[in-house]
């Protein structure tokens, strides 16, 4: 199994653009707000890209912490009620996030380190919105956008990694401080803002004045690539000087998801955290052929609330939570 598709869950890329002789979204009439809806729309699904178009307005509240939770759009953009929309790609690995903090977010979302290959995809979106639309754009500054901090490239470089062994031995701290003091930022699961869970941290660069795209990807790459290297180390130290520590923590997590009656969304990542780590260092051999990351999405409070389809209590969350795990588990 490839080490570092284990430890580095996903990648991102997101281009913040904005057009020419538009307000920023904050400042937007309704009318402005749905033209450039309508024209990005028009561009995108014109181009021949078959793109589903949404409108906040339209969704609910569950509906929208759902899409945050799965990381298809943005809580910023789930507030845009009335002027906000996005566009979503058959297999729901591209979307346009419109009138958020930006006229246009466009992200691509892949599996593992593959940030080169979603900067092409994301850049091929931007290059068919560009031949339509003027951007604003400064040509010494760069693309011009809402936040100082993303003006440049207006290009975020995210990898989400799963770091159990750094955590439980208590080096994440240090080494997460360190990555910082690169010009490097760390968040939560949900981006800027939020907490970690399971042992999830989303690394991203900070600045996008004053260098390529591609430079600060290699810049990424190369961080994300060390603190890997650093998992991987501890993981085998883990392995060889408290192999039995470690199994009875693997153990008893596995113990608890397929028996517990009732479980909160901080308790089950972490344990789902632990058989993942469990499976990948090859000690759990009963869900070699589970997607454990997958359930750590499953499992959120709204996608819970979203399979029982109806209002349901935090205690009743827990149980039906509870109930998921085991059931997928199991299957």
């Amino acid at each position: 199994m490839d080490k570092e598709k284990e430890i580095v869950i996903t990648s991102r890329i997101r281009l913040a653009r904005n057009l020419k002789n538009y307000k920023f979204p904050t400042k937007m009439t309704d009318e402005e707000a749905n033209s450039i809806i309508t024209n990005a729309n028009d561009v995108i699904n014109g181009s021949g890209l078959n793109f589903s178009l949404s409108y906040m307005k339209d969704l609910t509240e569950l509906a929208k912490n759902v899409l945050i939770e799965k990381h298809l759009i943005s809580p910023a953009l789930a507030e845009n009620k009335n002027e906000g929309a996005y566009l979503l790609s058959p297999d729901n690995k591209i979307s346009i996030m419109i009138n958020e903090e930006d006229h246009f977010r466009i992200q691509t979302i892949g599996s593992g380190m593959c940030l080169k290959e979603c900067w092409d995809t994301s850049n091929k979106i931007d290059d068919i919105l560009e031949e339509k639309l003027e951007y604003a754009f400064d040509r010494h500054l760069g693309y011009i956008t809402s936040c100082p901090t993303n003006i440049g490239t207006g290009m975020r470089a995210s990898v989400m990694l799963h770091l159990p062994a750094l955590s439980i031995t208590n080096q994440i701290d240090r080494l997460l401080y360190g990555v910082c003091q690169l010009g490097v930022a760390v968040r939560g699961v949900y981006g800027e803002g939020t907490k970690s869970m399971g042992y999830l941290y989303q690394i991203s660069n900070q600045g996008t004045l004053g260098a390529s795209e591609e430079t600060l990807i290699e810049k990424i790459t190369q961080i994300v690539m060390q603190i890997v290297e650093k998992e991987k180390n501890i993981r085998e130290q883990l392995k060889n000087n408290n192999v039995d520590e470690l199994e009875d923590e693997i153990y008893r997590a596995y113990g608890l998801l397929t028996n517990a009656r009732s479980m909160s969304t901080d308790e089950a990542m972490k344990l789902i955290s632990y058989l993942k780590l469990g499976k990948e260092i090859g000690m759990m051999e009963s869900v070699q052929n589970k997607d454990l990351y997958e359930l750590m999405i499953k499992i959120q409070p709204n996608n819970i609330l979203s399979f029982a389809n109806k209002e349901i209590s935090v205690k009743e969350r827990d149980v039906k939570r509870a109930e998921l795990i085991r059931n997928e588990l199991s299957s």
